[in-house]
């Protein structure tokens, strides 16, 4: 699929009827070139290990990051929960704000779910300033959670 596709499922798809909660782990999108920048860039952008996001209630989350050689996450970069009107297309959609704590430059990012048939997140990442240039990722609850 490419990137462009994965923005037209988003205009689809529907925002959570209520706040996840629990460990959400990332998939990686799209081409693998583009998988491999993203993961690779992320590392310069303090996310080096990122596994996924924590909704740890309905109005906080957090993201995880894996602890070497150990099966306990380390938590990260809080962020504030709420139900928005998207940019991109105008719809609801679940919100992720990262709070002024978050090193530069993930304060100005927003990370914009909607729900997928199968309970998965599709994500859409992108500088407050600049929704046209959102990114797509996928977060789901690992295979023994769900």
């Amino acid at each position: 699929m490419f990137l462009f596709d994965y923005k037209k499922q988003f205009k689809n798809l529907k925002p959570p009827e209520a706040t996840p909660i629990g460990n959400y782990q990332i998939q990686w999108l799209g081409p693998k070139w583009f998988q491999w920048l993203a993961k690779t860039g992320l590392q310069f952008l303090h996310f080096r290990n990122w596994w996924g996001k924590s909704f740890q209630n309905k109005e906080q989350a957090i993201n995880l990051f894996q602890k070497s050689n150990d099966s306990e996450f380390e938590e990260k970069y809080r962020m504030l929960i709420r139900f928005e009107t998207s940019p991109i297309d105008g719809k609801t959609s679940l919100f992720l704000r990262y709070t002024k704590e978050a090193p530069f430059p993930w304060p100005y990012f927003i990370d914009e779910f909607r729900i997928q048939n199968d309970g998965k997140l599709l994500g859409m990442s992108y500088p407050s300033f600049a929704p046209f240039m959102a990114l797509p990722f996928l977060i789901q609850k690992p295979e023994n959670q769900r």
